[in-house]
C-alpha cells in the first residue's frame, strides 16, 4: 500500500495554517494573506489616495517590473476606498492581446457584474441589473457576444445568434451603469486594469486610441498596469497620455527591511495558534543572498524560498542557511531543467544568465558562434522555459533568463553558516 504521508501539509511543521510564501497578491476584499501585511509604499499610496479621492475621475498608469508588488500595492489602496464606500470591482482586469475595444469594454462590464453578483445590498437599480445580468447569463438574452470574459471563466455569448453589440451602445451602457452606483452609493467608482504589456504595441496604440472617450467616463477611476515596455508604448500615444491625470508611477522594489517584515507580519498571521511555535526555515544570511541575487524582486525571493522548503522538508523543519540553500536549489534547477540541455546550449545559458537582457547578436559575438546557432539554441532555451523575450527594439531581441536560472549564480561558502532564524 502506498505511504500517503508526503500529503501531510508541510507548513503544519513550521507552525502556519498555509504557505506563508504566496506569490499571489493581495486582494480588495477576503484572500489568506491580509490587507495588513503589506509593508511600505506609504507615499504612494497617499498619492494615489488622493488621485481616488478627487471628484469627476482619473486615469493612472503604474509601472514597474514583474514581481515588485503593484498590484497588490493598488489593491490596499482599492481596499481603503471600498471600506468608504467607493465601488470597484473585486477582481482586477487581466488584459488580453486577442482584445478589440467592444471586448475591452465587455470585460470591464463582466468584472463589474462579477461583483455586484456577491453583494447583498447592490448599489444599482433592479432594472439596471436585470440588463447586465442578461447581457453576461447564457439563454437570458439574445445579445451576442462571443467572447471570452478573462478572469471569470466561461465563454459568455457562445450560444447566442444575433449580433454583437457595437462599442458604442457598450459605452453609452457602461456610463448607465457608473451613474447609477454613483448616485446610490454618493461616491465615484474605480477600475483596475492589469498586465498591459500583454498586449502588443500595434494593437495597444490601437485599443488605446479608440478607448480615448471611453476612459473619460465621468465618475470613474480607471487605473492601468504594466512593465516598462508598456510604459513607453503608452507614453507615445499622444490621445492618451494626454487625458492622463497625473505622471505616472514607477513602483521600485522593496528595501531588504521591509522584505523582512512582510515575512514576519505573514507568519504571525497564519500561525496556527498562539500554542504553536513559529519556525522560520531560513536565515537572515540566506535572505539577504536572495534579495541581492533578485535586485530586491519579491515574488522572485518568495518563489525561491517556497520551491527550496517545498523540496528540503522531509519529517521535521529545516532552516535554509547559504550552503542549503544554494545546493538545494541548484539541484532542483539541475534536476527539472538543465540535464536536458546540451553542452553547447548550457554554454549559451551560462553566458545569458550574466546579463540582465542580451540580443542574439551580443551572444553571438561573445561566444563566437555564428548568429543562425545562436537562434536555434535560444529557441530550445525559450521552450524549455529557462529564458523569455523581454522586448523587441526594431529587429532585435533582447532576451532574459527566468528567474530560477539566476540560482546558478548561488555560491556556497567555505565557512559553514549558522542556521539560526531570521526572527
Amino acid at each position: 500500500m502506498q505511504n500517503n504521508d508526503s500529503l501531510n501539509d508541510i507548513w503544519e511543521l513550521y507552525g502556519v495554517r498555509e504557505n506563508p510564501f504566496s506569490t499571489s497578491p493581495i486582494l480588495v476584499v477576503g484572500g489568506s494573506i491580509p490587507i495588513d501585511s503589506f509593508v511600505g509604499r506609504s507615499e504612494h499610496i497617499k498619492r494615489l489616495s488622493k488621485i481616488i479621492g478627487s471628484k469627476g475621475g482619473s486615469r493612472t498608469f503604474i509601472y514597474g517590473d514583474m514581481g515588485v508588488g503593484k498590484t497588490s500595492f493598488v489593491n490596499v489602496v482599492r481596499h481603503s476606498a471600498y471600506e468608504q464606500g467607493f465601488f470597484t470591482p473585486f477582481k482586477e482586469i487581466t488584459t488580453q492581446d486577442s482584445w478589440e475595444a467592444e471586448d475591452f469594454i465587455l470585460n470591464t462590464l463582466s468584472s463589474i457584474y462579477a461583483t455586484l453578483k456577491l453583494l447583498k445590498n447592490r448599489p444599482l437599480s433592479e432594472e439596471l441589473y436585470q440588463k447586465i445580468e442578461s447581457l453576461f447569463e447564457v439563454g437570458r438574452n439574445n445579445i451576442t457576444t462571443g467572447i471570452s470574459i478573462a478572469g471569470f471563466g466561461g465563454n459568455y455569448g457562445s450560444e447566442r445568434t444575433t449580433e454583437r453589440l457595437p462599442s458604442s451602445s457598450l459605452h453609452q451602457f457602461f456610463s448607465d451603469i457608473i451613474g447609477d452606483i454613483s448616485k446610490n452609493t454618493e461616491k465615484e467608482v474605480i477600475i483596475h486594469y492589469n498586465n498591459l504589456e500583454l498586449i502588443s504595441e500595434k494593437k495597444l496604440r490601437k485599443l488605446f486610441d479608440s478607448l480615448r472617450d471611453f476612459f473619460q467616463t465621468k465618475n470613474v477611476h480607471f487605473i492601468f498596469i504594466g512593465n516598462l515596455s508598456a510604459y513607453s508604448i503608452m507614453q507615445s500615444i499622444p490621445r492618451f497620455s494626454s487625458i492622463l491625470t497625473d505622471t505616472p508611477f514607477h513602483i521600485e522594489v522593496l528595501k531588504i527591511n521591509e522584505v523582512k517584515e512582510i515575512m514576519k507580519k505573514r507568519f504571525e498571521h497564519l500561525r496556527i495558534s498562539q500554542d504553536y511555535n513559529l519556525i522560520y526555515p531560513y536565515n537572515e544570511d540566506s535572505l539577504h543572498i536572495l534579495y541581492d541575487l533578485f535586485n530586491g524582486n519579491i515574488r522572485d525571493i518568495l518563489n525561491s524560498l517556497s520551491t527550496a522548503i517545498f523540496y528540503a522538508t522531509l519529517e521535521r523543519p529545516i532552516v535554509l542557511d547559504r550552503n542549503k540553500l544554494a545546493k538545494t536549489l541548484k539541484e532542483i534547477l539541475e534536476k527539472r531543467y538543465l540535464n536536458s540541455l546540451t553542452p553547447k546550449i548550457r554554454e549559451v545559458l551560462n553566458e545569458m544568465v550574466n546579463h540582465e537582457e542580451i540580443t542574439n547578436k551580443a551572444l553571438s559575438d561573445k561566444l563566437k558562434i555564428p548568429r543562425s546557432n545562436i537562434s536555434i539554441y535560444i529557441k530550445d532555451l525559450e521552450n524549455s522555459g529557462c529564458v523569455y523575450l523581454r522586448r523587441k527594439n526594431g529587429k532585435d531581441k533582447f532576451w532574459k533568463v527566468d528567474p530560477k536560472i539566476k540560482w546558478l549564480l548561488l555560491k556556497e561558502s567555505s565557512q559553514q553558516v549558522l542556521s539560526t532564524s531570521v526572527f
